[in-house]
């Protein structure tokens, strides 16, 4: 298992990059963005399986990585603000390297930098208001999930694994709202319903 200052700040690093991805993934238009997605994703749900024991598969991580270039290459072509898909991409960049052992960051200095990024989204997209908020939420929770770290890390990685896919779908929904779902989620975690799709893959 990882070390506990290392292992919290993997998970929350990557909780940050797969909620925030719901909102790329469902502006996607076509097939070939989405498989870019995909991978990308794949690289991403590789830190819930290493924090349970596994290897670090460099296939996968460089296969993210190139996916994740190639994604900012077509930011024009997600209809999203570009400056919000580009600070995706960087946040994105910054995870995987960290997971790859290449560079370190702290939960920090990823949280403070989501926040940014969020703020585009919600500046120029009419149905992310509330989004700055809601992200902020979301950073509070994976804190207090935080504190159980070190007395079963197991245990936390799966409640914030659990709530990130919860997360994800609310980030769906400020870019592609479902048929009367309450826009209404910056109060704190939504509850998951609504009929938006989703990556839906297990780790």
């Amino acid at each position: 298992m990882q070390n506990a200052a290392r292992g919290a700040a993997l998970a929350s690093n990557a909780s940050v990059v797969l909620r925030m991805g719901g909102a790329v993934f469902v502006a996607c238009p076509d097939d070939r963005l989405q498989s870019l997605y995909y991978r990308l994703d794949a690289g991403m749900r590789a830190v819930w399986r290493h924090l349970r024991g596994s290897d670090i598969h460099p296939g996968v991580v460089r296969e993210a990585e190139e996916a994740n270039r190639a994604l900012g290459e077509q930011s024009r072509a997600l209809g999203l603000p570009q400056e919000f898909v580009l600070g995706y991409r960087d946040l994105a960049a910054t995870a995987l390297a960290h997971f790859a052992r290449r560079e370190e960051v702290s939960r920090e200095e990823v949280c403070t930098r989501a926040l940014e990024v969020v703020g585009f989204l919600e500046a120029e997209v009419a149905d992310a208001q509330g989004a700055v908020e809601f992200e902020r939420s979301c950073q509070v929770a994976v804190g207090s999930l935080l504190e159980g770290w070190a007395d079963d890390p197991l245990a936390t990685m799966r409640k914030i694994r659990h709530e990130t896919g919860v997360w994800a779908l609310a980030y769906q929904r400020f870019v592609a709202p479902a048929p009367g779902a309450d826009p209404d989620v910056a109060g704190g975690p939504p509850s998951g319903r609504g009929g938006v799709r989703g990556p839906g893959r297990a780790a």
